[in-house]
């Protein structure tokens, strides 16, 4: 049964070296694949999530810019229409109108600073 078994051993290694002396391109690229797979974990994927997360953000970004252009020219429009539609109730062609502003209280007390009298000299 000893010796049967080493038959065994012996034409597997035998296959299995023919086969590699045959394929020795897949091997080299199997080892390879072996050795890379880890390390492509640790450098590619977190790699890979920032881009994607940088993608998101992006279009995020720009999602938002538009929706506040968007709003802004409909508030500008609106603002426009109202201003037209003030102008054309208030006044008619060939009508004059004086508008007076509020009368505002005085910035600064009289009773601030001092007045200076100067005489100018010539030279």
């Amino acid at each position: 049964m000893h010796s049967t078994i080493s038959v065994f051993k012996k034409m597997f290694l035998e296959e299995l070296w023919t086969f590699i002396k045959r394929n020795i391109f897949a091997i080299v690229l199997a080892v390879t694949v072996m050795v890379a797979v880890p390390w492509t974990i640790i450098f590619i994927l977190p790699v890979a999530a920032i881009f994607i997360l940088f993608l998101v953000v992006t279009w995020r970004l720009r999602k938002a810019s538009k929706q506040m252009y968007e709003e802004a020219q409909r508030q500008a429009g609106s603002q426009q229409q109202t201003r037209n539609s003030w102008r054309r109730k208030t006044k008619e062609e060939g009508e004059v109108t004086v508008v007076q502003t509020e009368q505002t209280e005085q910035r600064v007390n009289d009773e601030v600073g001092e007045y200076v009298d100067f005489k100018e000299i010539k030279d």
